[in-house]
């Protein structure tokens, strides 16, 4: 009489296959969890150096941006009188070892002033005579490069605007301290820049 039981060998033969199946899905699951992982961690790791291409759009991560107070031909002062109107500007800075392209324009630079937790100012509210634009620089690595000055007329915003002769209000002064920051391209400057109003 013959045994409908499979030979020994028949059944090692197939305990290996399965057992094979099942390390190759599980190493291909690991593999897959590992590069989800490595691919988010690039995503939200801020710490990552970006890939430097010459000539390609600057990382985030290689801009230097640094707000700056003081007067109409860009020195440093740290107090204003009370007929003084304050003046910024912002340098933008290319850490990188490539040169890269970013955008300055007056489309994504932008000035906000604070006193305390009070949000005072900000450029976003003003209402321009012309319309914002673009202006895609290469920047050099470890040069500087200068955002004109502008002035603040020491008043707030609102949506309403951001000057005198929208009607904004004075701001307080008498020996108040301010500080700016400053943002281009999606950038918010390293500093904030305390400035005394007199």
């Amino acid at each position: 009489m013959q045994s409908n039981q499979p030979r020994a060998s028949i059944l090692w033969t197939r305990r290996v296959l399965v057992l094979l199946v099942l390390g190759g899905l599980v190493w291909g699951a690991v593999a897959a969890v590992g590069g989800v992982i490595g691919w988010v961690s690039g995503i939200f790791n801020p710490n990552k150096a970006p890939t430097q291409v010459a000539g390609a759009d600057c990382q985030p991560q290689q801009i230097r941006v640094e707000a700056h107070v003081g007067t109409a031909d860009q020195k440093y002062q740290g107090a204003f009188n009370p007929d003084e109107y304050p003046y910024f500007w912002i340098t933008v800075t290319n850490t990188g070892s490539v040169e890269c392209k970013f955008n300055v324009g007056s489309s994504v630079t932008y000035y906000s002033v604070k006193s305390g937790s009070d949000n005072v100012w900000t450029s976003k509210d003003c209402i321009l005579e012309q319309p914002r634009e673009d202006y895609p620089t290469m920047l050099v690595p470890n040069a500087a490069v200068t955002i004109p000055a502008a002035d603040w007329q020491r008043v707030r915003s609102s949506s309403s605007g951001c000057s005198i002769a929208d009607g904004q209000p004075i701001v307080e002064a008498g020996g108040s301290s301010y500080f700016l920051t400053a943002e281009v391209n999606g950038v918010i400057s390293e500093n904030s820049a305390q400035f005394v109003l007199n």
